[in-house]
């Protein structure tokens, strides 16, 4: 019996708590003896060095349009959960909120830029993660989950534009919220779990359009979707996760893996602000 699971049974989930609390600190404590500095040469093979097949132009960087992009992506009826989301995001944001679903999503779909065949097979949520690279590449301005907010999003607008970064997003809340489980490249997975603080969260942030970092990040995005065309046109989402065996995309395919790698590379263009941080507790 390993000295974990013997501390697990004499502690039980409180084990697990102060077992994530260390790696956070030692995590941490590295990292800020230990600068990330980004060098492509350490992800040979990855997609972080490969070519952006979207323009960007970073010598003339656009103000950010004031608006939040939420996306309901089924014909489904929107929960009571998310629907107090939205409502509480209108309330406090202090910004205009455009909920996106199947009836208006034509509008925003750019005549030269379509969407994939493949979009049509993907399960809701990773039909929501593929369009949060097209928005912010796109049109830029805020993206947020359905979830419940509690602060304006008015200084963290005016922070974005009174700089010269990125994107603005809530601080990443811990090595376990780094979505690198399925990335094969070691010396990335590593660095995005050492170096989890640089990073900002997938749920709720703020980006400038059409500089690199959108560019590369909906590139891959959707370069991902349509080399996965044939399998999910035959093993499409059955249900609004994902969840058949035969569907053959993980949960962070085209988001998180996609969107942590490249806060990595450009965490130096990045800002952060606590107050975009959604509540992660019954949303559903």
């Amino acid at each position: 019996m390993s000295i974990k699971t013997i501390a697990y049974r004499l502690l039980g989930s409180r084990y697990t708590a102060l077992a994530y609390g260390w790696r956070s600190a030692t995590t941490r404590a590295w990292a800020a003896f230990h600068p990330y500095h980004y060098d492509g040469k350490r992800y040979e093979g990855s997609f972080l060095n490969e070519k952006a097949a979207y323009s960007y132009d970073d010598s003339n960087l656009q103000k950010v349009e004031r608006v939040i992009y939420v996306f309901w992506t089924g014909d489904n009826e929107i929960t009571p959960n998310r629907l107090k989301g939205i409502k509480s995001l209108e309330k406090v944001s202090g910004i205009r909120v455009r909920l996106v679903t199947p009836k208006n999503l034509p509008q925003y779909i750019k005549a030269e830029d379509p969407l994939p065949e493949a979009y049509q097979y993907l399960s809701l949520n990773h039909r929501s993660d593929f369009l949060r690279g097209y928005f912010m590449y796109h049109y830029g301005g805020g993206y947020a989950d359905i979830k419940t907010y509690y602060k304006s999003w008015v200084p963290a607008f005016d922070k974005l534009d009174g700089s010269e970064a990125y994107a603005i997003g809530y601080p990443e809340i811990g090595w376990r919220g780094v979505s690198n489980r399925k990335i094969n490249n070691e010396n990335l997975k590593n660095d995005l779990a050492i170096n989890w603080s640089l990073l900002i969260g997938n749920g709720a942030f703020i980006c400038r359009p059409h500089t690199r970092f959108t560019a590369e990040w909906y590139s891959t995005s959707r370069r991902r979707l349509v080399e996965h065309t044939d399998a999910l046109c035959k093993h499409p989402a059955r249900d609004f996760f994902g969840t058949n065996d035969d569907y053959p995309l993980a949960w962070e395919s085209l988001q998180g893996e996609i969107f942590h790698p490249f806060c990595l590379k450009y965490h130096d263009r990045l800002l952060k602000d606590k107050a975009l941080m959604p509540s992660f507790k019954n949303y559903r």
